[in-house]
């Protein structure tokens, strides 16, 4: 809808008000919304109850606080900020009052200045409210540095430091000082969310407002402290609206000067998500699941930014370009290895980034499905060289160094204050030791599936002996295997911990299982209450930060996503252990973080590439579209095989999706999904790197690029198919560039529509395809299936979970 619509949608709604009220109020069985005098105006106040329960205030735009604590009470007042200009801090925006007629909707406007503001509050659901703010502007051009809206957060009415310290907090960005705001350069999938004293609040700004009405850029915030203008204290605040910002270093944002609007109206929405909570999960994941429903979801429908069938990718690019020139083999002990040797980073890597094992995945993959015994032997070459680093206890180095052949212990710049070159890595062997046991449940037929397994369980062993007596297994070891200070107990134990509890379940060791469960009740214990999701690329990457640094304003510690996802995969191994369904719930709750950094659209003001679907790193780095999104694919459909949940597999499907699109392929180029032209199959670790509006991203190394995209898309083609039919929630779910209808399902017959999606591109891929479509969680024994109205009989229920093959052209 465009903004003057909306204004005028308000003004028929204010004039169709029958009267005004004291306190007009809305609500329904679960939130309540009330405009209270204040003053000259009128100030919301945001309540909540369980259906038959008494209400229970969560936000106030009107607190009390002090200075300091011998001092009187203050009254800190903050509604809708101007800048410049906005007039008396204590007296309210908002003068006038009034209710739609359906008692649904309430109305404020106000004056100020050159600004007439009308702000729309409506019920959009059990714990949803509809925020839409027009602002009509008398002059123009106008300058406008922001126009924001805030809360307080206010459990049961309570101020002055009551909410502190929060049982869960979240930003998109931090602030390095206290000037800081997280502009709309981090809206991935952009949220201010706040937990506490068994309530909740989260802001979600309206992406699709955004994207029609970005005149000015946009921001959230979140502090407790140093609100500008108020001189209080432990009062935290939620804020979203207009906010021009600069980035700040690598990469924050600040406040940026005042821009020059030439339009008469400016307009921005948001939903309010209101409720009780007994912590950070429960916000958490209603968060994402909004965001995926309303923005991801009808993403995901647009192919886009897949233009090639996946396998296509490596055919034509890949795996004849870039692998071709850096994959280098070695004799060690008499046998044959191979490795991606990665100059910038000493030789083949088994690190916790760059990792052999992960690219050679779907090498296999790839050259058994084409029958190419070259890539075959390639990727047991590299697996055959994980195998040939030299163990001391279970312990191994990580790099291989082809100039020298000599083995280093870890990446030097990720362990500088430990001992890279002789020392060991838990997250690094951790890594190497999970996709040891990825190829041997995956690949049964590698000759070195029985050494990978016991690789990765000696390995376990190693780790059980050095875990403290927290749990907490330390990141890094010197040459003797003495752990080092750094990072001692930190969220580097989730790999480990994840290692051993796959260990455990393949063995029945109970040493390894005490350990494994040692390990999740450190994480649970420490890790995550205090959102700690902390490892080597905090502290020691392109954006580090001082060892127990905390954001200024409001106390959120800074985070790395590849924590999140081995804390995710840690807890599904010990779900998978245990059958203790309180691990799986724990597991989904750090599937719920690391989905607030996958971006839920593609930002026009950010273009190229396209970009939905990828990940960010950190919640203080700048990356869009990093590559480590491809190890994300196979911990989002593992998540989806454990609980039945379709988004975690269309999750998986678009974070796969997004990993093609920094490539430079002709295809990609006439699709307008990039304009890099470096080299063919050449793709950029990441876009946007350094912050701005400034494209940029390097090549890092064949896996944080096209080899790791290739592994993804082995991932879920193995376990997928082109499209996966879910049994029991009676869904197609298009996996490899296809499109997939459910037209009739009675009993057991089952009748679907299945084709290319790559044909309706702006530059269509029109080559015959033959797509294979699994069926999954099947209740009956078998199906008659019809699909594209050809009947292929009553198949059994094994059939259909090894996959149906269906004809796909052009012409259909």
């Amino acid at each position: 809808m465009k903004p003057i619509a909306l204004f005028g949608l308000a003004l028929a709604l204010t004039q169709a008000v029958a009267r005004a009220e004291e306190t007009p109020t809305i609500q329904n069985d679960t939130v309540r919304i009330r405009a209270v005098k204040q003053g000259t105006g009128y100030v919301l106040q945001c309540q909540v109850r369980k259906p038959g329960a008494e209400w229970r205030t969560v936000l106030s735009q009107v607190a009390a606080y002090k200075s300091a604590p011998w001092e009187e009470d203050k009254t800190a007042l903050d509604d809708l900020q101007i800048a410049p200009g906005g007039g008396t801090k204590q007296q309210p925006f908002f003068t006038k009052t009034a209710l739609a007629d359906d008692h649904q909707t309430l109305i404020l406007r106000g004056q100020r200045d050159v600004h007439h503001v009308e702000q729309s509050i409506a019920l959009a659901g059990d714990g949803q409210v509809r925020v839409v703010v027009c602002d009509a502007l008398d002059a123009s051009p106008t300058a406008i540095e922001r126009v924001m809206s805030h809360f307080y957060f206010t459990p049961d009415g309570r101020s002055k430091g009551y909410a502190l310290p929060m049982d869960f907090a979240w930003l998109p960005s931090l602030h390095r000082t206290a000037a800081g705001i997280s502009g709309d350069y981090t809206f991935r999938s952009p949220a201010a969310i706040v937990a506490g004293r068994g309530l909740y609040a989260a802001i979600v700004p309206d992406l699709n407002m955004l994207a029609a009405n970005r005149q000015v850029p946009h921001a959230l915030d979140l502090r407790c402290s140093d609100h500008p203008g108020v001189g209080a204290y432990g009062l935290p605040r939620l804020s979203y609206g207009l906010s021009t910002w600069n980035v700040d270093g690598h990469v924050f944002m600040a406040p940026g000067p005042a821009a020059k609007v030439g339009s008469r109206q400016l307009t921005y929405g948001f939903d309010l998500l209101l409720g009780e909570a007994g912590d950070g999960a429960d916000v958490a994941r209603r968060t994402t699941a909004l965001l995926w429903k309303k923005y991801g979801s009808a993403a995901f429908q647009d192919i886009r930014p897949q233009v090639l069938p996946f396998e296509e990718y490596g055919r034509k690019y890949a795996y004849v370009n870039q692998l071709k020139k850096e994959a280098v083999p070695v004799e060690l002990d008499g046998r044959q290895c191979w490795g991606i040797n990665n100059a910038f980073r000493h030789g083949a890597n088994f690190h916790a980034w760059e990792n052999d094992l992960h690219v050679g995945f779907g090498i296999w993959y790839y050259g058994d499905k084409w029958n190419r015994d070259d890539l075959r032997r390639m990727a047991s070459g590299m697996m055959e060289l994980s195998l040939a680093a030299p163990r001391k206890e279970g312990a191994f180095p990580c790099i291989f160094n082809f100039n020298r052949k000599a083995w280093e212990g870890t990446l030097f710049w990720t362990a500088e204050p430990a001992w890279a070159r002789d020392g060991y890595d838990t997250a690094a062997m951790g890594t190497t030791a999970w996709w040891q046991l990825y190829w041997a449940e995956n690949f049964k037929a590698i000759p070195q599936a029985a050494r990978a397994e016991k690789s990765a369980v000696d390995l376990a062993g190693f780790l059980a002996r050095v875990q403290l007596p927290s749990g907490a297994i330390p990141t890094y070891y010197d040459a003797q295997l003495r752990p080092c200070p750094q990072l001692k107990e930190s969220a580097t134990t989730a790999i480990g911990g994840a290692v051993l509890a796959k260990a455990a379940l393949i063995t029945g060791n109970a040493r390894l299982k005490k350990a494994a469960l040692d390990a999740g009740r450190f994480m649970d214990r420490e890790i995550l209450p205090k959102s700690l999701f902390q490892d080597f690329e905090v502290f020691y990457s392109c954006a580090p930060l001082p060892l127990y640094w905390l954001d200024p304003v409001n106390g959120i510690p800074p985070v790395n996503n590849l924590a999140i996802q081995w804390s995710a995969d840690q807890f599904l191994a010990l779900y998978r252990l245990t059958g203790d369904r309180h691990w799986l719930a724990k597991g989904e709750y750090c599937l719920a973080i690391l989905s607030l950094f996958q971006q839920v659209w593609s930002p026009p003001y950010l273009t190229p590439p396209y970009l939905f679907g990828g990940f960010g790193a950190q919640n203080h780095d700048g990356e869009w579209n990093d590559l480590r999104s491809t190890r994300f694919v196979s911990t989002y459909a593992d998540y989806y095989k454990a609980t039945g949940n379709a988004e975690y597999l269309e999750r998986a499907v678009a974070a796969c999706r997004s990993s093609f699109a920094g490539m430079d392929t002709e295809e990609n180029h006439a699709n307008r999904i990039n304009q890099y032209h470096q080299s063919p199959g050449y793709s950029a670790e990441n876009q946007y790197h350094g912050g701005g509006p400034v494209l940029q991203g390097g090549d890092t190394g064949f896996n944080w690029s096209a080899g790791g995209a290739l592994a993804a898309s082995a991932y879920l083609e193995k376990h997928f198919g082109s499209v996966w039919v879910d049994g029991q929630l009676k869904r197609a779910v298009p996996i490899d560039g296809a499109k997939a209808e459910i037209l009739s399902w009675e009993g057991q017959k089952i009748s679907l529509r299945v084709e290319s999606a790559l044909t309706t591109l702006p530059h269509p891929y029109v080559e015959p395809r033959r797509l294979v479509v699994k069926f999954g969680r099947l209740p009956q024994e078998h199906c008659t299936i019809t699909i594209n109205g050809k009947d292929y009989g009553v198949l059994k229920r094994e059939q259909l979970e090894s996959g149906v093959t269906v004809s796909a052209d052009s012409s259909q």
